[in-house]
């Protein structure tokens, strides 16, 4: 479907038009549920993100390994997933999962030895740096943003909180071996896999949708807004 991304097949028609179908599938259904609501009910469709190619496979932890901010052992050029060929004693800040950064801190991380003045000034780095490297093969900015997990994750679990989430631009998305733990020696990879669309890119370049039959009497800015308001109509109604 995507003619940009790197396994796309011109002769392939066979699921050309799936995602078209899904939409029309998804507006017959709501069509039926519309023709059946009383005058007094009211109707949410509600989305928390929307989706946008995957075409390149960012590895997070090679870009890390060049900065200077995570080490491997001597010897080594590469590690497979679960860190094992990492030096964490030269380490600090690593990437797991499919958006997070953590700082390698002293008294949380096994083998921490970033103090909590340090992980301020690496997190610092990281954010002015990370939005600024571009694709080797298009010259594409990478990434839109790099977010504060403090701001993201307030409360008293935030200790356990991702230090830092990684936005990335459209088209591109941590690498599976990222999200594993793994430092492959390039810094980017085509996605090669049929998995060719994602979410996990910055919010802004993914946005949800909110349609509602009716005009609420509040606004709904965030999706906790309208478990609010949902909570509050259903107590009123009872």
């Amino acid at each position: 479907i995507d003619e940009q991304h790197p396994l796309h097949d011109p002769g392939d028609a066979q699921a050309r038009d799936a995602i078209r179908w899904i939409y029309t599938e998804a507006d017959r259904i709501l069509a039926r549920v519309m023709e059946r609501m009383a005058p007094e009910d009211r109707l949410i469709v509600l989305s928390d993100h929307g989706f946008a190619p995957f075409r390149r496979a960012v590895h997070l932890n090679r870009w890390l390994v060049d900065q200077g901010l995570l080490a491997l052992l001597p010897g080594k050029s590469e590690s497979a997933a679960g860190f094992v060929a990492v030096d964490w004693s030269r380490t600090q800040a690593y990437a797991l999962g499919l958006n997070s950064i953590f700082i390698n801190r002293s008294g949380r991380e096994a083998h921490g030895i970033v103090d909590a003045g340090g992980a301020e000034r690496v997190k610092g780095r990281i954010r002015a740096a990370l939005p600024q490297v571009l694709d080797p093969a298009s010259g594409e900015a990478m990434v839109r943003e790099v977010y504060d997990g403090e701001q993201l994750y307030p409360g008293n679990a935030n200790g356990d909180a991702p230090d830092l989430v990684v936005g990335y631009q459209p088209g591109f998305r941590a690498s599976w071996q990222t999200t594993l733990g793994a430092v492959p020696v390039e810094l980017v990879d085509d996605n090669d896999r049929k998995w060719s669309g994602d979410h996990c890119m910055a919010p802004e370049a993914v946005p949800g949708v909110l349609f509602t039959s009716f005009r609420p009497e509040v606004a709904l800015e965030s999706i906790p807004d309208v478990a609010n308001y949902a909570r509050d109509y259903w107590d009123r109604r009872q």
